[in-house]
């Protein structure tokens, strides 16, 4: 779809390579857009492609530019229909359109900035020919905050062109994000806003930082997650994460099945997440018996939970 149109319009687009439009003076010093650029094309889950598609190395960040907002922009339309929809002021058809908005925050993320501030300064001295009406830098942020739930959607309606599994089944894990060795935590003069001490069952170790919960469907595909500190465990976590979702989905409990590891494990949280948000939650149990060995039970829902721990590798290899 997208690429059709960049087809069409390719001779307009700016021939430098990723690795140079990046090279350009921006927010970070080493983007993690080259990295993205090569991993892009790898295989994440079941059904997706197995090798690289070949394109990615001649996009230049005109390129990248273009096809996301094409893609944005299409998405947008056929769900809200208007600006209107997401419009606190009486201009609900602003000149900076909310697909603009959503497409410089995505395009963003994947050039690896942190700093709105410095990534609006970024595309307004390098990008002013894409974007002629880009608002000012404070009210891009403001309503960048203010299109949260319609950047989900979005990202949502991308994930069915994925051909996102769709059906009930849902796969949860986390794993921890380290921002420090424990040994230098009490020497470092670098603040760390929210995080903290946490401990890796799967490793045995602790660290400091992050953890990262995730849900994904059974092709491995991402449908949701959620950041939290790091001694923020796996079922409460998973509970933050639901009633996020629930927020995006109020038909959340007539269409999921979640599969968990040992960290999920409990009749009264089982019984928390049906009554809470209508979700039934199948997670390994712990077997006290070696001797009896693996059950069926577990063999079964380990199985069904190995591509999640696929899609963890690759956004830890990226990370």
């Amino acid at each position: 779809m997208c690429l059709h149109l960049v087809e069409h319009t390719q001779n307009h687009l700016a021939e430098q390579p990723v690795a140079h439009a990046l090279a350009e003076p921006q927010p970070e010093a080493e983007p993690a857009a080259t990295r993205f650029a090569t991993l892009l094309g790898d295989a994440v889950g079941l059904g997706l492609p197995t090798q690289p598609l070949g394109l990615k190395a001649t996009w230049s960040l005109t390129d990248i530019f273009t096809i996301v907002y094409t893609v944005v922009d299409e998405a947008y339309k056929k769900l809200f229909g208007t600006q209107a929809y997401f419009c606190l002021s009486p201009n609900d058809e602003p000149v900076f359109t909310d697909a603009e908005v959503i497409t410089l925050g995505l395009v963003a993320e994947l050039s690896g900035s942190r700093s709105r501030h410095a990534w609006w300064k970024f595309v307004a001295k390098n990008y002013r020919h894409l974007f002629p009406r880009l608002c000012d830098r404070t009210r891009y942020s403001r309503r960048l905050a203010r299109l949260r739930t319609a950047l989900e959607q979005v990202r949502r309606y991308l994930v069915g062109l994925l051909n996102a599994d769709l059906s009930q089944l849902r796969v949860v894990d986390s794993f921890p994000l380290t921002v420090c060795y424990l040994r230098r935590v009490a020497s470092s003069s670098q603040p760390f806003d929210e995080a903290s001490f946490g401990y890796c069952a799967a490793k045995k170790e602790y660290f400091y930082g992050f953890r990262l919960h995730l849900m994904t469907d059974p092709a491995g595909i991402v449908v949701g997650w959620l950041l939290s500190a790091g001694h923020v465990h796996d079922t409460k976590g998973l509970v933050f994460l639901l009633q996020d979702l629930a927020r995006l989905e109020p038909l959340l409990g007539h269409c999921v099945t979640l599969l968990g590891d040992k960290g999920y494990t409990g009749a009264q949280l089982a019984a928390q997440l049906k009554a809470e948000f209508g979700v039934e939650l199948l997670a390994i149990q712990r077997e006290y018996d070696k001797e009896l060995g693996q059950s069926a039970y577990n063999q079964v829902i380990g199985s069904a939970r190995k591509i999640i721990e696929t899609t963890i590798s690759v956004l830890t290899g990226v990370m």
